[in-house]
């Protein structure tokens, strides 16, 4: 669960927002300012004649949080236009059909069914602490049932995505007049998660009720790293729960990293400056899209 959220920026936005009653009041043993990662990305080829920002980011934040500085800035005001992972979170309402489409499969089993017995009473307490009913989540695919429990999980935290990274960068560059791009949409972000054997989607919801207890302490370490841009811990964090198991870490993270990188190879073979700003964990360890760009041929320089 400590690494669901911050990998999929899509459940941050929709399901968070899903969950409505306030959440209880939890002090959060959080840094309030910090410097994230941010690269510079440019090229060693005649062919490579565009330049891209990189930033690490995370798909919900505490309140008050100072995670800007003089050097985002000055990427931003270099940049001819914002990257992120997945435009069209904002229609809440097309964004939820798609998940109910995908999300939702006649026949499936009880989701006490699909952990074992010994998880059954947790299970429990986790969905009477959700908004979410038994009768609904009995209907979703295991991936969707356990995604849903986890955003539920992180809401309880009192954080909330409607004031996050992407939702600030978008905002900004709106008002600048410089276009926004994703690189993925909805729908392909979602089928990550779909396509998934169900084998690995149990292991999923395993994790995620495992895990229950200690997710207001995973989101400070995670958060924390990345608001001071500990990119070592980040790697470390990135390397437990199910991003352990080869075969789930190649369909959620690498197979995403390799396309991301098959589109920003392409992109600047443009004369032009983008800032791409995506989760933390896709720009940190040897997964990272910057490591896949080097070995296009690509310089990365580290800025901040």
């Amino acid at each position: 669960m400590r690494i669901i959220i911050t990998i999929f920026s899509f459940f941050a936005s929709l399901l968070l927002a899903a969950c409505n009653s306030p959440a209880d009041s939890v002090t959060l043993n959080t840094v309030d300012a910090g410097t994230p990662a941010l690269w510079k990305v440019s090229g060693t080829q005649p062919e490579q004649k565009g330049v891209a920002y990189m930033f690490g980011t995370i798909h919900v934040l505490p309140k008050n949080v100072q995670w800007r500085t003089p050097a985002l800035e000055a990427a931003i005001v270099e940049s001819d236009q914002l990257i992120i992972e997945v435009l069209g979170l904002d229609d809440t309402r097309n964004a939820a059909e798609i998940f109910s489409r995908l999300a939702i499969s006649p026949g499936q089993e009880k989701l006490d069914a699909r952990i074992q017995p010994s998880l059954q009473d947790e299970l429990d307490r986790i969905i009477d602490a959700s908004d979410i009913s038994e009768r609904a989540l009995n209907r979703m695919e295991t991936w969707a049932a356990a995604l849903s429990l986890a955003s539920a999980r992180t809401k309880s935290l009192g954080l909330d995505s409607s004031d996050s990274v992407e939702k600030r960068l978008t905002a900004q560059y709106e008002k600048l007049g410089k276009p926004i791009e994703a690189l993925e949409t909805i729908e392909l972000q979602l089928g990550y998660f779909d396509k998934l054997p169900e084998a690995q989607q149990r292991q999923m919801l395993t994790s995620v009720i495992e895990e229950s207890d200690d997710a207001q302490q995973a989101f400070e370490h995670l958060f924390n790293a990345w608001v001071t841009g500990n990119i070592e811990q980040i790697i470390t964090l990135s390397d437990t729960g199910i991003l352990t198991n080869p075969e789930i870490r190649h369909n959620l993270l690498v197979a995403r990293n390799l396309d991301w990188t098959e589109q920003l190879d392409k992109r600047l073979q443009r004369p032009d400056t983008s800032l791409v700003a995506v989760g933390a964990a896709h720009l940190a360890g040897p997964d990272a899209v910057q490591a896949m760009l080097v070995k296009r041929g690509y310089k990365i320089e580290k800025i901040q």
